[in-house]
């Protein structure tokens, strides 16, 4: 086509849009393929920008035929780009057209405002008649393919949401339902997370009932929590270092615009992670977004020792041993199973690393399968003891349970977890297990703990209240509080006067192995002795298996410890300064602890000061209790130089 005649028909059309021409029905049918013809024809667009262009120049105007904005500077030159290869076969859309108010299969006009036809959110947001909507529903039905937006013209797949808001029947809707492909999700228009729903019901409720402004950013978890449970769920994520981002990754899971798996999810993070980008759900997911239903990245992947198959690195089960042997779990279960076939005690696969039962816990098949393996391994355990190829065994104190595993080092004091029971304990004393203190220390630890709760609080805060109005509100708070108190400390006195009779008991009864210098007793008989069970088998408990004579063990000594109803006069003088913790956080308030700090012996890390000591003890005693869980002892530090001690 020459220049004269381009401009020509430029000028055509433009007449023939001033006198609102109409296009006939036969040319709607090409709008799209004409609108896509405009995208490829702009890219060759070619721009002539002079010195001496005006300002005006770069003034926008709408194209005629594509409707994209474009500057006038480049305006003729655009809308003879946007011309059909073949001379006169153009026909210039119509106004209802260009506002896709007419239904894109059979171009009848469609009125938006009374709900007469069905927006498909594909690229070109075509536009129905429900007659035709319905028409090429049934087409799907009948054919059991899968719901397009048009089946020649738009591949875009139809999802679940995209059904639910279609007016159709109930048995329609199912029908559908089961041929859908598509994933996506709805987007929430207040929290901007997507939301899985099974029907359209689901959706609404969700956004009636979403209130952002109700929720606060959890500082460990980055997953948003309602400002009334904030408190607690901050508290628990704080000593749960483990379970933090399994949290934001079960949160995100269900709030992504297409699913991804598990992996996927924990693998993007760690990604994010490495970049230091501030973790946050909502960003997460909006990132993913853009990638659509394709997760963007490649999962790790390793090869099985053993079958040589590569799997994703979450497939690949890792042994504790010294190799850290990857096996597929698929030949994990088989070497196992292979072992109790042969009689044998369970080992990697590939070298005579004992498994212990965490990793046992990691098969994925059936609890009582599970449960099977586990009660091998123990009998197996034993019968390796009493073969003496070991001596050294640490036995579950819960005397209804069996079980029991070989320690590295049984003089190793370290927090033991039943595999069977759930039960928690120090591998050397077999008590409640205890943080940054000895087993002699955790007596002395709950006396003073012990003392403070039932006496010397109320004391303390009666000799700095004369001098400090602080106190006195704090006083004040803890009278009020008596009550509350009151079945706390009736369980700390009933622990207490426990831990006592047991030092007197132990000190009457019990001497040390001479080998491991575990507590041991002699029940009855001779003096001859195995540490952990009877000298002639049975009774097994933890010990070294070490033999020696009654007599020439040391006898036990008691700690020394005070009655109940004894005081303790060792707190700051009310007229001294609060000392300074340097460094330390309180956990109630996050402020530097001055004054008496309050460590929690039976969690990883739980710092109290002063001013929050009470109110906060109070309510992890109550956690404690309704977990079934021991209350936990606070050890009192005077001084940054006692944490030493």
């Amino acid at each position: 086509m020459s220049q004269t005649n381009e401009s020509s028909s430029t000028s055509e059309l433009l007449e023939e849009l001033n006198h609102d021409s109409v296009t006939p029905k036969s040319q709607i049918d090409n709008i799209s393929n004409e609108i896509n013809q405009c995208d490829d024809g702009e890219q060759n667009i070619t721009t002539d920008q002079s010195l001496s262009s005006t300002i005006n120049d770069f003034d926008e105007k709408e194209c005629i035929l594509c409707l994209k904005l474009i500057p006038k500077m480049n305006y003729e030159t655009h809308v003879q780009s946007c011309l059909p290869t073949t001379p006169n076969s153009y026909q210039p859309k119509t106004t209802n057209q260009l506002k896709h108010d007419v239904c894109f299969n059979c171009s009848s006009i469609v009125n938006m405002n009374d709900d007469s036809g069905f927006l498909i959110p594909c690229r070109f947001h075509h536009l129905y008649c429900f007659q035709c909507l319905y028409k090429s529903m049934n087409e799907y039905l009948i054919s059991k393919t899968i719901p397009m937006c048009h089946k020649i013209h738009c591949n875009y797949q139809l999802s679940r949401y995209d059904l639910a808001c279609i007016p159709l029947t109930q048995r329609m809707y199912q029908r559908l339902l089961s041929l859908i492909q598509n994933q996506q999700r709805p987007q929430c228009p207040r929290c901007h997370f997507y939301i899985g729903f099974k029907n359209i019901n689901d959706l609404d409720e969700h956004i009636e009932f979403c209130h952002p402004e109700d929720f606060l950013l959890c500082e460990y978890c980055y997953c948003p929590q309602k400002i009334t449970l904030y408190e607690e769920h901050s508290q628990q994520c704080h000593h749960d270092q483990t379970g933090r981002q399994q949290k934001l990754v079960e949160f995100i899971l269900s709030r992504t615009k297409y699913p991804f798996s598990v992996q996927q999810i924990e693998f993007f993070i760690e990604t994010q992670k490495k970049t230091k980008k501030i973790l946050n759900a909502l960003n997460i997911v909006e990132q993913l977004a853009e990638f659509d239903d394709i997760f963007p990245m490649e999962l790790p992947t390793h090869d099985c020792d053993i079958c040589m198959e590569s799997c994703l690195f979450d497939d690949i089960f890792v042994f504790g041993c010294d190799q850290s042997h990857k096996l597929c779990y698929q030949c994990y279960e088989k070497s196992f199973r292979n072992q109790m076939v042969t009689n044998k005690i369970l080992t990697c696969a590939l070298c005579s690393y004992q498994l212990q039962y965490g990793e046992l816990k990691q098969l994925r098949i059936s609890s009582e399968e599970l449960d099977q393996f586990i009660q091998y391994q123990i009998q197996k355990t034993f019968d390796r003891c009493y073969a003496n190829e070991t001596r050294a065994l640490i036995k579950c104190p819960n005397q209804q349970c069996s079980w029991a595993f070989e320690p590295n080092d049984l003089n190793e004091r370290f927090h033991v977890i039943c595999q069977l029971c759930q039960k928690e304990f120090c591998s050397l004393c077999n008590q409640q297990y205890h943080y940054r203190t000895d087993c002699q220390q955790l007596i002395l630890i709950t006396e003073r703990w012990f003392f403070w709760c039932n006496s010397e609080r109320g004391r303390y805060l009666t000799e700095r209240a004369g001098q400090d109005a602080d106190y006195a509100a704090r006083l004040d708070e803890y009278e009020r509080e008596q009550a509350k108190n009151r079945q706390r400390n009736e369980e700390l006195r009933h622990r207490y006067d426990t831990a006592v009779e047991d030092e007197n008991y132990k000190s009457r009864n019990c001497r040390h192995c001479p080998s491991c210098n575990r507590v041991v007793e002699r029940m009855e008989g001779c003096e001859s002795m195995i540490c952990g069970q009877d000298y002639h088998g049975g009774n097994i408990q933890s010990g070294c298996g070490e033999e020696f004579t009654w007599n020439e063990a040391e006898q036990y000594q008691a700690s020394s410890v005070r009655k109940s109803t004894e005081t303790i006069n060792d707190l700051p003088r009310p007229e001294s300064s609060l000392i300074v913790h340097d460094n330390i956080t309180c956990d109630g308030c996050h402020e530097i602890v001055r004054g008496i700090r309050f460590d929690c012996v039976h969690c990883p890390s739980l710092i109290f000061c002063e001013k929050c000591e009470q109110r906060f003890t109070l309510a992890h005693s109550n956690e404690n209790r309704n977990a079934g869980q021991q209350q936990h002892v606070f050890r009192l530090i005077m001084t940054p130089f006692d944490e030493i001690l």
